[in-house]
């Protein structure tokens, strides 16, 4: 029986690897990567760490609301309706949308702008990607994005996790073990490993964009326009066929 239950926890460990890759999972963490990242090079850098961030925090919310439904399943005997899910998988193509159309209004707040200053005598004109009124509704607000606590993956993360059979598929196989807890523990191992596959993606993700800034920072900038381009194509895609 022990071993039996060691494979069934290795299972759901396992499952919940593979199911971090779903399509819909890696196109909302990556489009919310590519949301926040900036078009000056320190946004940039930031936008590195946050990544992992981003992916882990989707995981956590991801995993706990999982382990909430696995609770009311197992120790409250409460069916979930089906219509919540099928919100939620709606909810989903329409984040993907937003998300995508997020992006694209992120360069278009920063596009290039003629600047005119004098100093000294001499007046210039040269390029700047933030605008005049941008620099006084910062300057005025104390706008500063790394200071606050972004909960949009978090909240993404229990969307995925409403949506789709995820839940069921994790609980069904312990629910005539009569093992509530052990039932509870299975999710919990479904979610480590979802979490797992999350920071490795987040880890090799945030090196990739820093990499591809490096290298050019046009082509970095055309990789977020492309992401965010197939973030709103799935999107739709899957909003319709939910």
């Amino acid at each position: 029986m022990q071993e039996s239950s060691l494979a069934l926890l290795s299972l759901g460990f396992g499952l919940g690897l593979l199911h971090a890759l779903d399509a819909d999972h890696i196109m909302a963490v990556s489009s919310l990567a590519c949301s926040k990242s900036g078009s000056d090079i320190d946004s940039v850098k930031r936008s590195r760490g946050q990544t992992v961030r981003f992916c882990v925090q989707w995981a956590v919310g991801h995993g706990g609301i999982l382990l909430l439904l696995g609770a009311l399943v197992l120790f409250a005997g409460v069916a979930i309706p089906e219509q919540v899910s099928a919100l939620a998988e709606k909810a989903v193509g329409i984040i993907l949308i937003s998300l995508g159309l997020w992006i694209f209004w992120q360069f278009y707040q920063n596009r290039l702008y003629l600047r005119v200053h004098s100093h000294e005598g001499l007046t210039h004109v040269h390029l700047d990607n933030t605008s005049l009124e941008q620099i006084d509704e910062k300057t005025r607000h104390g706008l500063n994005k790394s200071s606050h606590h972004d909960h949009r993956p978090v909240l993404v993360g229990i969307t995925h996790g409403l949506a789709g059979s995820a839940p069921v598929l994790a609980i069904i196989p312990l629910i005539d073990s009569g093992q509530g807890w052990f039932g509870l523990m299975y999710v919990a191992m479904f979610s480590l490993g979802v979490v797992s596959t999350m920071l490795v993606f987040g880890l090799f993700f945030s090196k990739f964009q820093n990499s591809l800034q490096n290298y050019s920072r046009r082509l970095f900038d055309v990789s977020r326009l492309a992401l965010a381009s197939l973030s709103i194509g799935f999107g739709g895609y899957w909003l319709f066929a939910s």
